[in-house]
């Protein structure tokens, strides 16, 4: 069992020219690199746009970097993984996609002064 958290692709969008790739990888789990993200593969839809959605948020989503890590080389600028906890620490972080096949971590943070 994982840690609990919704798990959000937010403007996740395929090039062009990796939309056949992606969309057999969606259907068949099978390709190099994917044992170990083929179970988000039935939550995971491309839809006709090349944009990918997740159908069920919530869950204990081991592996997420894991998928970050095979959909960046992939993704058009912007696009982001982001994951927040369920738990009681209520955490939020992520992946967001450069466009030119890296990622970059992030995390929910202070921002400014106490009031």
């Amino acid at each position: 069992m994982g840690y609990d958290t919704l798990l959000y692709l937010d403007n996740v969008k395929i090039k062009n020219e990796f939309v056949s790739l992606v969309t057999q990888a969606l259907k068949t789990g099978k390709g190099r690199g994917l044992s170990k993200i083929r179970y988000f593969f039935k939550y995971i839809i491309l839809d006709s746009e090349g944009f990918l959605h997740i159908e069920d948020h919530f869950g204990g989503w081991n592996g997420s970097e894991n998928l970050a890590s095979w959909l960046k080389q992939y993704c058009e600028k912007d696009g982001r993984i982001v994951e927040h906890s369920l738990e009681s620490d209520g955490v939020a972080w992520g992946w967001e996609f450069d466009g030119k096949g890296r990622m970059k971590y992030f995390q929910l943070d202070h921002v400014g002064k106490w009031r």
